[in-house]
């Protein structure tokens, strides 16, 4: 997962409009810049406070740049107040960080890299038992009066975040599963140099022949239907019958 920054922004109580009119310059170039998430606070919460404010500084991660036109320490005791309590860490805008007895890692001549082995360390401070101490990267915005300056360090710090560490010492080296062996390698081998015989191949279906005598055989013509012949033989009764009649009628004529 990439890492992103976390960039708490406190807007001025005082300085008058100089310094509003910076803090409205300021947000114009951070917004919406990549790998960059602002919050913006009027003022910091008290601890149980409900409000927009603190449901705000709850959602910060762990850790995060503070941009505020007031001392660092005062900074630190709102958000112990708040319930956030952080430890301020250098950079490369704040390289006197943690002189105030504030534990932090080793200074150095490069300030980045100091902040960088601070903010990849393992382990993190807790107060009162119940919350951790996040990671804390200050600007004093009374002293960097430019805007662009300002988001210029913003991303230098957040890929000195981004840079990956790596466990320096040997480790044990990860080995490949071995694949099983045969519990017979002899018979595995024969089993394997052994030609496969061939399957046979199936049948085909066999033509079928027609006759050629059941291929002349004509169909039989229909059957007379009972019914026509016995109206075909009443016909010629009646026909037989008509001429008797007229045999008998020419008899009789004198």
């Amino acid at each position: 997962m990439a890492v992103r920054l976390n960039v708490l922004i406190l807007r001025p109580t005082g300085g008058g409009s100089s310094w509003h009119a910076h803090c409205d310059d300021l947000l114009g170039h951070v917004l919406g810049r990549p790998g960059i998430d602002v919050t913006l606070l009027e003022r910091l919460p008290i601890a149980g406070e409900e409000s927009t404010e603190m449901l705000a500084l709850e959602s910060i991660g762990g850790h995060a740049a503070c941009l505020a036109w007031e001392a660092p320490q005062k900074v630190l005791d709102d958000l112990d107040r708040a319930g956030r309590p952080m430890t301020r860490r250098p950079h490369a805008d704040d390289p006197g960080a943690g002189h105030d007895g504030e534990p932090t890692a080793e200074s150095g001549v490069n300030s980045s890299l100091s902040g960088n082995l601070a903010a990849n360390s393992s382990h993190a401070e807790s107060t009162n038992g119940d919350r951790s101490r996040g990671r804390m990267y200050f600007f004093d915005m009374r002293q960097n009066q430019n805007a662009a300056e300002v988001l210029d360090s913003l991303v230098s710090l957040l890929k000195t975040l981004q840079v990956p560490t790596f466990q320096i010492g040997g480790s044990t080296p990860i080995l490949a599963p071995a694949s099983p062996s045969p519990a017979n390698p002899a018979a595995a081998k024969t089993a394997a140099s052994e030609p496969v015989p061939p399957e046979p191949a199936a049948p085909k279906p066999a033509a079928h022949s027609v006759d050629s005598s059941e291929a002349d055989v004509k169909p039989a013509a229909p059957a007379t239907s009972p019914n026509r012949s016995s109206a075909t033989a009443s016909e010629r009764s009646t026909s037989d019958e008509l001429d008797r009649l007229v045999d008998q009628l020419d008899e009789l004529d004198i």
